[in-house]
This record gives C-alpha cells, sequence and structure tokens, in this order.
C-alpha cells in the first residue's frame, strides 16, 4: 500500500463520532481501522506520516471542546488508552509482515474502557453546566425519575423544554437558558444509555448524588 493510498484509508476513518458517547460497536470499528491503518502504514515504511495522521484522528474519540476536573481526567485517559492502543498497531506492523489483524481480545477491552470513559465524560462536563446554572433545582428531579427508570427519555426532554418555556416566559436570558437545557437533555441521554449496564449506572448515579 503507498502513501496517497494510505491517505486515502485515512480519509475514509475520519468521519467524526457522535458528540454523545458513541456506542460500542462504533467504537470498535473505528478502533479496528485505526489499528489496521497504523500497522499497514509501518509495514510500508510510512509510520512517520501514519503517526502524525494518528495524532489528529484520536480527536475522534476525544473531542476538541476544552474540558476540566474530572472530564480533563476522562479526556487525557481515553487520549492515553487510544495512542496505546494505535502504537501496538505501529508495533505489529514493524514486527510482522504477516496481514494486519487487530487481536479480538485487546479490541474488545480497549473498546469498553474507551467507551466507559466516554460516557463519564460526557456526564461530568455537561452536569457541571447544570449544577452550576440557577435551574439546577429543577434538573434533579428529572435526573432522579430517569435513574429510578420512573420516565423516559422523551418525557424526560419534555420536562426539560417545559422548564425553558418558562424561563423564557419569565423573560430570563435566552443563552443562559439554552446553555443549561441543553446540557440538561446530555444527561438526560446519558444516564438512559447506560440503563442496561450496571456498573456505569451506579457510578453515574453516585456522581451526581455526590455532586449536586
Amino acid at each position: 500500500m503507498n502513501i496517497k493510498s494510505l491517505f486515502s484509508l485515512f480519509i475514509l476513518l475520519s468521519s467524526p463520532l457522535a458528540t454523545f458517547a458513541a456506542n460500542t460497536e462504533e467504537l470498535s470499528q473505528k478502533l479496528d481501522e485505526g489499528y489496521r491503518y497504523a500497522c499497514n502504514a509501518t509495514q510500508t515504511g510510512e509510520a512517520a506520516s501514519a503517526s502524525y495522521q494518528l495524532e489528529n484522528y484520536r480527536m475522534l474519540f476525544t473531542g476538541t471542546q476544552a474540558v476540566v476536573g474530572f472530564s480533563q481526567i476522562m479526556h487525557d485517559e481515553i487520549d492515553s488508552i487510544v495512542a496505546g492502543f494505535f502504537k501496538k498497531g505501529m508495533i505489529q506492523g514493524n514486527t510482522s509482515t504477516a496481514a494486519c489483524e487487530t487481536p479480538q481480545d485487546l479490541l474488545a477491552t480497549t473498546t469498553r474502557a474507551v467507551y466507559t470513559r466516554q460516557v463519564k465524560l460526557t456526564l461530568a462536563s455537561n452536569f457541571d453546566d447544570v449544577r452550576f446554572s440557577q435551574y439546577a433545582s429543577e434538573a434533579y428531579p428529572i435526573f432522579d425519575s430517569i435513574i429510578a427508570a420512573k420516565i423516559s427519555e422523551e418525557e424526560a426532554k419534555s420536562s426539560i423544554n417545559k422548564i425553558a418555556n418558562n424561563a423564557i416566559i419569565n423573560n430570563e436570558d435566552a443563552a443562559a437558558v439554552s446553555n443549561a437545557t441543553n446540557a440538561m437533555k446530555a444527561v438526560a441521554e446519558v444516564l438512559v444509555s447506560v440503563r442496561n449496564d450496571k456498573e456505569l449506572e451506579q457510578f453515574l448515579s453516585d456522581y451526581i448524588r455526590k455532586h449536586k
């Protein structure tokens, strides 16, 4: 595979992941593609170019938005995990002449590690925008109802829209209302998404309880 083909492959790899934590299937596919790219590029003597491209590609897993506190910790951990995973692909390409195949056990554990941290990053970064807003006390009962599986995501978002409507009717700052309620919806979405993952659900529940 020549350098032109490698860059064409990288363009195909670079379709952005969802703003919210991607599902595990999508993450696994992207990680697999990146690993194979790293391995193939190294085998063909294009390791330096591949390394530069993969630096940019890693941002698909973390995003570019500034984060602080716990969100920053999760952001950095994701970046480190993905970088290490791609480095293993380059090592394989440098030490083997066999076709580049991603080790499935490594892919599965890396996917899980990235996914859990994406979920935590999404919650923490958006929850800050809720708890430091004047609408926090209205949002908390909605989050509690989601955690207790008493309402659906649609019902939660309907309740959040009512908060926004009332705020606008009361002539409150539209930008602040939008920022807070969009963050509420992001938190609601991530809480619903982990209902079948008891470990993550417990973590998110504990995080919200401790940071209210």
